[in-house]
Formats: structure tokens, sequence, C-alpha cells
């Protein structure tokens, strides 16, 4: 990952059905797709190390490690968080 990038992690419940949180990642490919050279999408199980690290139980997305959103988040709200995040590096 280059410096510079802003990281979305996406987390979601990877053991049940993709239609649980298909919607989710298709909000989140439709805001990042507006930054693909400024940012690097990872998707990671909501019980994975670093759900445990963020307290995350359930889907949602934190960007730079900084902001939490939950999977209702309307599509501006992840727009400005990136935006948000990349002018701090």
């Amino acid at each position: 990952m280059k410096p510079n990038k802003v990281k979305v992690e996406v987390f979601v419940p990877l053991g049940s059905c993709v239609c649980n949180f298909a919607p989710l990642m298709e909000k989140v490919g439709q805001v990042t797709s507006k930054f693909k050279d400024f940012v690097e999408v990872q998707t990671k199980s909501t019980k994975s190390p670093e759900a445990s690290k963020y307290g995350v139980q359930d889907m949602c997305v934190v960007v730079d490690g900084k902001i939490k959103l939950t999977p209702d988040f309307d599509e501006k709200d992840l727009e400005d968080a990136i935006l948000k995040c990349g002018q701090a590096t």
C-alpha cells in the first residue's frame, strides 16, 4: 500500500450469505470508485483481529482506522471521511 492512500476497511460476516452484505459492498464500491487512485479497500471478517481492535461486532466501514461508519451510512458520509483522512496525510 502506498503511504498516501486512504485505507478503507469493510467489515462483514464472511461466513454468512453474500446477500447479507452485498448492498454494503456495492455502496462502498460506488463511493471508492470515484477515488480509485486515492484509496485502498480491504474486506475483512467481523471476527478478525482488526475487528476486535476497532471494537467492531457487526458490519461497518472503518476509514484510516479513525472513522467508523455503520452499514446505513450515507454515501456522502464515506466521501467526506475519505477526503478528511486524505488531507491529513
